[in-house]
């Protein structure tokens, strides 16, 4: 299952703004679920949410396709934990202009009943 990432933009300082958590979708233990990410415009940085109410979370944000692309960038979650990781755009953006994080349950355990996994994207200015 696939799930699309909506992005939270900060438009101007100052002003509160809702953050969008997108949830995992997937209820299969042992399944892993792509979150996808697509930059509003040029390359620029973005900080990446991950939470997760139980077990440990893994997560990969895929490799990049350009000349400046680096390669997949791995790491958990733990239990009870909102993690954030700043990343540039252009370094894990695929050909296609996307950027995909995949997160991984726990052994025997599902991303939507069990972690209750969801992610948000914040689109620095």
């Amino acid at each position: 299952m696939a799930v699309t990432i909506t992005n939270t933009k900060i438009v101007s300082l100052n002003a509160d703004q809702e953050l969008t958590f997108n949830p995992a979708t997937s209820a299969v233990n042992d399944a892993t679920e792509v979150f996808t990410y697509t930059p509003s415009g040029r390359d620029s940085k973005i900080c990446i949410g991950m939470k997760n109410t139980t077990g440990i979370l893994s997560y990969s944000i895929g490799a990049g396709a350009g000349v400046f692309a680096a390669v997949a960038k791995t790491g958990t979650v733990a239990a009870t934990s909102t993690d954030v990781i700043q990343i540039e755009t252009g370094r894990y953006m695929n050909a296609s202009g996307n950027i995909l994080i995949t997160l991984t349950p726990a052994a025997g355990t599902a991303l939507l009943t069990n972690h209750a996994a969801s992610m948000f994207v914040i689109e620095l200015q």
